[in-house]
Protein backbone atom coordinates (compact mmCIF):
# COMPACT_ATOMS: atom_id res chain seq x y z
CA UNK A 1 0.00 0.00 0.00
CA UNK A 2 3.01 2.23 -0.61
CA UNK A 3 2.90 5.96 1.23
CA UNK A 4 -0.16 5.52 3.30
CA UNK A 5 1.80 3.20 5.31
CA UNK A 6 4.47 4.75 6.46
CA UNK A 7 4.97 4.79 9.93
CA UNK A 8 3.05 1.83 10.94
CA UNK A 9 4.41 -1.41 12.77
CA UNK A 10 4.72 -4.47 10.58
CA UNK A 11 2.47 -6.26 13.22
CA UNK A 12 0.38 -3.91 11.97
CA UNK A 13 0.46 -4.27 7.99
CA UNK A 14 -1.06 -7.35 7.78
CA UNK A 15 -4.75 -6.72 9.69
CA UNK A 16 -4.74 -3.62 7.33
CA UNK A 17 -4.10 -5.61 3.98
CA UNK A 18 -6.82 -7.91 5.40
CA UNK A 19 -9.62 -5.07 5.45
CA UNK A 20 -8.48 -4.71 1.96
CA UNK A 21 -9.43 -5.85 -1.43
CA UNK A 22 -6.80 -6.20 -3.48
CA UNK A 23 -7.97 -5.14 -7.80
CA UNK A 24 -5.82 -5.39 -11.01
CA UNK A 25 -6.86 -3.68 -13.92
CA UNK A 26 -5.85 -3.73 -17.91
CA UNK A 27 -5.02 -0.49 -19.22
CA UNK A 28 -7.41 1.70 -20.41
CA UNK A 29 -9.93 -0.20 -17.73
CA UNK A 30 -12.30 1.97 -16.12
CA UNK A 31 -11.98 2.37 -12.33
CA UNK A 32 -14.83 4.59 -11.23
CA UNK A 33 -17.28 6.51 -13.15
CA UNK A 34 -17.88 10.36 -12.18
CA UNK A 35 -21.53 10.49 -11.02
CA UNK A 36 -21.41 6.67 -9.26
CA UNK A 37 -22.21 5.93 -5.56
CA UNK A 38 -18.84 6.90 -3.63
CA UNK A 39 -18.57 3.32 -1.75
CA UNK A 40 -14.80 2.59 -1.89
CA UNK A 41 -11.20 4.31 -1.21
CA UNK A 42 -8.59 3.62 -3.38
CA UNK A 43 -4.66 3.34 -3.10
CA UNK A 44 -2.56 2.97 -6.16
CA UNK A 45 -0.32 0.21 -5.36
CA UNK A 46 1.50 -0.36 -9.08
CA UNK A 47 0.50 1.88 -12.49
CA UNK A 48 -0.67 4.84 -13.33
CA UNK A 49 -4.19 6.13 -13.26
CA UNK A 50 -5.69 9.19 -14.91
CA UNK A 51 -8.70 11.23 -13.18
CA UNK A 52 -10.98 13.37 -15.17
CA UNK A 53 -14.32 15.12 -15.71
CA UNK A 54 -16.53 15.71 -18.35
CA UNK A 55 -17.87 19.53 -19.17
CA UNK A 56 -21.38 20.23 -19.69
CA UNK A 57 -20.51 20.56 -23.30
CA UNK A 58 -19.09 17.47 -23.23
CA UNK A 59 -15.52 18.27 -23.31
CA UNK A 60 -12.83 15.96 -21.05
CA UNK A 61 -10.54 17.98 -18.82
CA UNK A 62 -7.81 15.56 -17.09
CA UNK A 63 -7.77 16.93 -13.49
CA UNK A 64 -4.62 14.81 -12.25
CA UNK A 65 -2.11 11.38 -13.09
CA UNK A 66 -2.40 9.31 -9.73
CA UNK A 67 1.09 7.03 -8.92
CA UNK A 68 1.91 4.25 -6.50
CA UNK A 69 1.23 5.30 -2.89
CA UNK A 70 -1.73 8.23 -4.22
CA UNK A 71 -5.29 7.99 -3.18
CA UNK A 72 -8.47 8.36 -4.73
CA UNK A 73 -12.33 8.13 -4.23
CA UNK A 74 -12.20 10.44 -0.81
CA UNK A 75 -14.80 13.14 -1.83
CA UNK A 76 -17.30 15.26 0.87
CA UNK A 77 -20.41 14.10 -0.83
CA UNK A 78 -21.46 10.54 -1.46
CA UNK A 79 -20.77 10.43 -4.83
CA UNK A 80 -17.58 10.09 -7.44
CA UNK A 81 -16.88 13.42 -8.94
CA UNK A 82 -13.72 12.40 -10.73
CA UNK A 83 -13.65 9.36 -13.61
CA UNK A 84 -10.62 7.34 -12.71
CA UNK A 85 -9.10 5.38 -15.92
CA UNK A 86 -5.93 2.73 -15.78
CA UNK A 87 -3.40 4.37 -17.83
CA UNK A 88 -1.29 1.58 -17.57
CA UNK A 89 -2.26 -1.58 -16.25
CA UNK A 90 -2.50 -1.26 -12.40
CA UNK A 91 -2.75 -2.30 -8.96
CA UNK A 92 -5.01 -1.02 -6.45
CA UNK A 93 -5.85 -2.03 -3.15
CA UNK A 94 -9.41 -0.87 -1.98
CA UNK A 95 -11.40 -0.21 1.26
CA UNK A 96 -15.44 0.63 1.87
CA UNK A 97 -15.26 4.07 3.05
CA UNK A 98 -16.40 3.11 6.73
CA UNK A 99 -13.73 0.84 7.08
CA UNK A 100 -11.11 3.11 5.80
CA UNK A 101 -12.55 5.83 8.01
CA UNK A 102 -12.37 3.07 10.92
CA UNK A 103 -8.69 2.33 10.16
CA UNK A 104 -7.65 6.17 10.22
CA UNK A 105 -9.02 6.08 13.84
CA UNK A 106 -7.30 2.67 14.55
CA UNK A 107 -3.65 3.53 13.28
CA UNK A 108 -2.75 7.36 13.78
CA UNK A 109 0.36 7.27 11.69
CA UNK A 110 -1.97 5.82 8.84
CA UNK A 111 -4.40 8.98 9.70
CA UNK A 112 -1.11 11.22 9.43
CA UNK A 113 0.44 10.00 6.21
CA UNK A 114 -3.06 10.19 4.48
CA UNK A 115 -3.38 13.63 5.52
CA UNK A 116 0.29 14.01 3.96
CA UNK A 117 -1.31 12.36 0.94
CA UNK A 118 -4.48 14.29 0.49
CA UNK A 119 -2.40 17.68 1.08
CA UNK A 120 0.24 17.12 -1.50
CA UNK A 121 -2.83 16.22 -4.33
CA UNK A 122 -4.55 19.34 -3.24
CA UNK A 123 -1.30 21.42 -3.78
CA UNK A 124 -0.67 19.16 -6.97
CA UNK A 125 -4.28 20.71 -8.33
CA UNK A 126 -4.01 24.22 -7.13
CA UNK A 127 -0.79 24.17 -9.53
CA UNK A 128 -2.43 23.38 -12.52
CA UNK A 129 -4.97 25.64 -11.52
CA UNK A 130 -2.78 28.12 -12.00
CA UNK A 131 -0.71 27.02 -14.86
CA UNK A 132 -3.67 26.66 -16.63
CA UNK A 133 -4.94 30.58 -15.91
CA UNK A 134 -1.20 32.23 -15.92
CA UNK A 135 1.56 30.26 -17.37
CA UNK A 136 2.63 29.51 -21.71
CA UNK A 137 2.71 26.78 -23.52
CA UNK A 138 6.63 26.05 -22.88
CA UNK A 139 6.01 26.33 -19.37
CA UNK A 140 3.44 24.32 -18.76
CA UNK A 141 4.76 21.37 -20.99
CA UNK A 142 8.40 22.26 -18.88
CA UNK A 143 6.75 22.14 -15.67
CA UNK A 144 4.93 18.57 -16.55
CA UNK A 145 7.85 16.86 -17.68
CA UNK A 146 9.93 18.24 -14.20
CA UNK A 147 6.88 16.76 -12.13
CA UNK A 148 6.53 13.70 -13.73
CA UNK A 149 10.55 13.40 -13.22
CA UNK A 150 10.16 14.43 -9.26
CA UNK A 151 6.77 11.45 -8.91
CA UNK A 152 8.77 9.05 -11.20
CA UNK A 153 11.78 9.56 -9.10
CA UNK A 154 10.34 8.87 -5.74
CA UNK A 155 9.21 5.65 -6.65
CA UNK A 156 12.04 4.51 -7.66
CA UNK A 157 12.94 5.29 -11.68
CA UNK A 158 16.18 7.07 -12.65
CA UNK A 159 16.35 10.56 -11.82
CA UNK A 160 16.37 11.57 -15.65
CA UNK A 161 14.01 9.66 -17.26
CA UNK A 162 10.52 10.48 -17.63
CA UNK A 163 8.33 7.34 -18.47
CA UNK A 164 5.27 9.03 -20.20
CA UNK A 165 2.54 6.18 -19.82
CA UNK A 166 -0.09 8.50 -21.00
CA UNK A 167 -0.70 9.87 -24.76
CA UNK A 168 -0.12 13.17 -26.34
CA UNK A 169 -3.73 13.43 -26.07
CA UNK A 170 -4.06 13.16 -22.14
CA UNK A 171 -0.80 15.61 -21.76
CA UNK A 172 -2.78 17.88 -23.72
CA UNK A 173 -6.13 17.24 -22.20
CA UNK A 174 -4.30 17.81 -18.77
CA UNK A 175 -2.53 21.19 -19.86
CA UNK A 176 -5.66 22.63 -21.33
CA UNK A 177 -3.74 22.57 -24.83
CA UNK A 178 -3.75 21.02 -28.32
CA UNK A 179 -1.76 17.64 -29.03
CA UNK A 180 0.19 19.91 -31.89
CA UNK A 181 1.11 22.26 -29.31
CA UNK A 182 2.48 19.15 -26.97
CA UNK A 183 4.05 17.47 -30.12
CA UNK A 184 5.31 20.98 -30.87
CA UNK A 185 6.58 21.92 -27.77
CA UNK A 186 8.48 18.23 -27.31
CA UNK A 187 10.29 18.85 -30.95
CA UNK A 188 11.59 22.18 -29.58
CA UNK A 189 13.03 20.93 -26.35
CA UNK A 190 14.37 18.08 -28.42
CA UNK A 191 15.89 20.18 -30.87
CA UNK A 192 17.60 22.77 -28.70
CA UNK A 193 19.35 20.04 -26.64
CA UNK A 194 17.12 20.20 -23.70
CA UNK A 195 15.62 16.59 -23.77
CA UNK A 196 15.91 12.97 -25.44
CA UNK A 197 13.26 11.30 -27.10
CA UNK A 198 14.12 7.98 -27.46
CA UNK A 199 10.93 6.46 -27.96
CA UNK A 200 7.32 7.30 -27.87
CA UNK A 201 7.05 6.53 -24.18
CA UNK A 202 10.51 7.42 -23.14
CA UNK A 203 12.04 11.10 -22.29
CA UNK A 204 15.50 11.30 -21.22
CA UNK A 205 16.54 14.89 -19.46
CA UNK A 206 19.58 16.49 -21.12
CA UNK A 207 19.67 19.34 -19.74
CA UNK A 208 18.02 19.54 -16.68
CA UNK A 209 19.05 23.88 -16.06
CA UNK A 210 17.85 25.08 -19.65
CA UNK A 211 14.45 22.85 -18.70
CA UNK A 212 13.85 24.60 -15.10
CA UNK A 213 14.49 27.93 -16.94
CA UNK A 214 11.97 27.17 -19.51
CA UNK A 215 9.22 26.33 -16.61
CA UNK A 216 10.11 29.44 -14.88
CA UNK A 217 10.70 32.44 -17.70
CA UNK A 218 8.22 35.11 -18.43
Amino acid sequence: MSDLCQGLSDLNLPALYQSSTHMDFAKGSTISLDGEDEQYVFNVREGLVKMSRLGASGQRQIVGFLFSGDLFGVTPGQEHGLCAEAVSPVKLCRWERKKFEDLLVLFPAMDKQYHAIMSKLLGQTMDLAYALGQLTADQRLAGFLLHLAERQKDIGHPEDEIRLDMSRTDIADYLGLKIETVSRGLSKMKAEGIIKIPSQRLIQIADRPKLKAMELEA
